[in-house]
């Protein structure tokens, strides 16, 4: 059994008045814990965020680049549980025309887009990638030319897939289809909704996905945990319980 979760925890530079990071870290650090997965990808992850969440978490390890030049900054961070996941390798990519080159972004992107790759083995000797990303929000071109793109990283892979993230793009997407056609399966959370701006509804849209390809679903569901009433980010946690075959 694999448990795994995606959570958008917005950005810590954003100024968001009383839910800013600093308002916020321990909600964020409180909905994690509770989520008890053995693998949760993070998008909207800076270095400082993680590194406050890490000396909280020691029992997890974070693997990913940030997606500038320099290999910092924004990151779609994976944290692994070391009790219950070994990191065989890990690699970050960047959409666009030079997916290997720090920095690289798609034309007309604001700034550059990336996905963090980890392959995993789990207790019993089953091997699974898991991947975290964070599609464009303001480009449906961009969003398809990612999803398309990383659906070709994934290609060749023949272990368990599981993609995790924050995909701007609702159920019955064209970003969606993209992943069905290429033999993935999305993973039903319910009917609640993940994005919610800060308000803590639950009606909002479903832009928050798990997908898997080769992998059985168990229970799935959105997390609403709010540490003494504080919201923990802009969006809620999405997890979903997988079995592995070998």
């Amino acid at each position: 059994m694999l448990k795994v979760a995606t959570f958008n925890i917005r950005n810590g530079f954003a100024f968001d008045w009383c839910n800013s990071w600093w308002f916020r870290r321990r909600a964020t650090l409180a909905a994690i814990v509770q989520l008890d997965a053995d693998v949760v990808g993070l998008q909207e992850a800076y270095g400082f965020q993680l590194r406050w969440l890490a000396v909280r978490l020691p029992e997890m390890q974070a693997v990913g680049d940030g997606r500038s030049r320099r290999r910092r900054g924004e990151r779609t961070s994976l944290l692994l549980r070391s009790a219950s996941v070994e990191a065989l390798s890990s690699t970050t990519r960047w959409f666009g025309g030079r997916a290997d080159s720090p920095g690289t972004r798609l034309p007309g992107a604001r700034f550059p887009r990336i996905a963090t790759t980890a392959r995993l083995r789990i207790a019993g000797g089953a091997e699974v990638a898991v991947t975290s990303t964070h599609l464009d929000e303001r480009s449906k071109e961009r969003r398809l030319h990612s999803a398309s793109q990383l659906v070709s990283w994934l290609a060749d892979d023949s272990c368990h897939q599981v993609v995790l993230g924050d995909l701007n793009a609702t159920p019955k997407s064209d970003v969606l289809a993209c992943f069905i056609d290429a033999g993935f399966a999305r993973v039903d959370t319910g009917p609640d909704g993940t994005v919610h701006g800060f308000t803590g509804r639950t009606d909002g849209r479903i832009i928050d996905h798990v997908l898997v390809r080769g992998v059985a679903v168990v229970a799935a569901g959105v997390s609403h945990e709010r540490r003494r009433g504080r919201l923990p980010s802009d969006h809620w946690p999405v997890w979903a319980e997988l079995e592995l075959g070998r």
